[in-house]
């Protein structure tokens, strides 16, 4: 899925050869890492805000990673992001340098949109009603009340389309299904929306001094609701445990598991412990073998007469 370019414009001051300084608005944001002076104030460049907050090297510029493998997955998702992406991201890193917002919002929007970028294509829905509790509960998954206000705002605000961010990657970050623990924060997120899309003239303006002190939600994003009624049948597991304590449960017992000094070991299943439906002779397990159903005085009743029926089967045949 490919990002359009960002089309937020903000100016950048260029020191020229001759010492004057002229301003102009990059679009999009190029790959330049350089330091430059804005209002007499050293500041870098979006692009090397990126760099060095993501990849922390504002010299650096990892190549874009298209596929999940053994060796990626072990990658920070930063690493999965595209040019368009890191254009964008970089147009949003200066903007927030400008206005004084505080760059971890960035940053976790950088990171939530470098997992869909690495996750995306093997992801499933949380709510399709194939997740349960321990206890055969279907799970649904939602976001706080706050943030799911937030996310219907932006779905039907009509500008996700020209926000400068990846429509799917939007509708992926406000779906409570595949995105519930997100970092970012939907109120930033609304901000650049607003600012950006096509109808952005008639949205409230965000006050610049909003984001400037950063909030951690943390785990506080999502809640989880377990159904009414249990709908899976799990099957008894062999052992558990409670506040770290250990048990086995009947199944477990079965299967010859057992508690020794607090922990759970396995012992071998006694095939003889059960005798009476062991065959007790070699003419037992013939008759088991031949079926239940025959009756016995057809069947040898010693091993001789077994052993003489055979023989003289072998004379009749030849």
């Amino acid at each position: 899925m490919i990002i359009n370019t960002s089309t937020v414009k903000y100016t950048q001051a260029q020191t020229t050869s001759e010492g004057v300084s002229k301003a102009t608005s990059p679009q999009p944001v190029q790959a330049s890492n350089q330091t430059t002076a804005a209002s007499g104030k050293a500041t870098i460049s979006g692009m090397g805000l990126l760099m060095s907050r993501l990849f922390g090297d504002t010299d650096s510029n990892p190549p874009v990673q298209t596929q999940l493998t053994k060796a990626t997955m072990g990658m920070s998702s930063v690493n999965f992001l595209t040019n368009n992406d890191r254009n964008t991201l970089a147009g949003l890193y200066a903007k927030a340098q400008q206005q004084g917002t505080d760059l971890r919002y960035v940053d976790d929007l950088a990171r939530d949109l470098g997992d869909y970028r690495m996750f995306s294509g093997v992801m499933a829905n949380l709510n399709n009603g194939k997740m349960y509790d321990n206890s055969g509960h279907v799970l649904t998954y939602k976001f706080t009340a706050e943030d799911e206000a937030t996310a219907s705002r932006i779905l039907n605000g009509g500008n996700l389309s020209g926000s400068g961010l990846d429509e799917g990657f939007l509708r992926y970050e406000l779906d409570p299904g595949y995105s519930p623990s997100h970092l970012a924060n939907f109120q930033f997120i609304e901000s650049i929306v607003n600012q950006t899309g096509q109808n952005h003239a008639d949205k409230e303006q965000v006050s610049e001094a909003q984001f400037s002190v950063y909030q951690q939600k943390g785990n506080q994003n999502f809640i989880v609701e377990a159904a009414s009624e249990a709908t899976l049948k799990i099957p008894e597991p062999d052992f558990g445990s409670v506040n770290g304590k250990f048990f086995v449960t009947a199944t477990g017992l079965k299967h010859g598991f057992r508690l020794e000094g607090g922990k759970v070991v396995q012992h071998p299943v006694n095939l003889f412990e059960n005798l009476s439906k062991t065959p007790k002779t070699l003419l037992d397990y013939f008759l088991k073998a031949d079926g239940s159903d025959k009756k016995t005085t057809d069947l040898p009743q010693t091993l001789l007469n077994f052993l003489y029926a055979t023989a003289s089967s072998g004379a009749n045949d030849k």
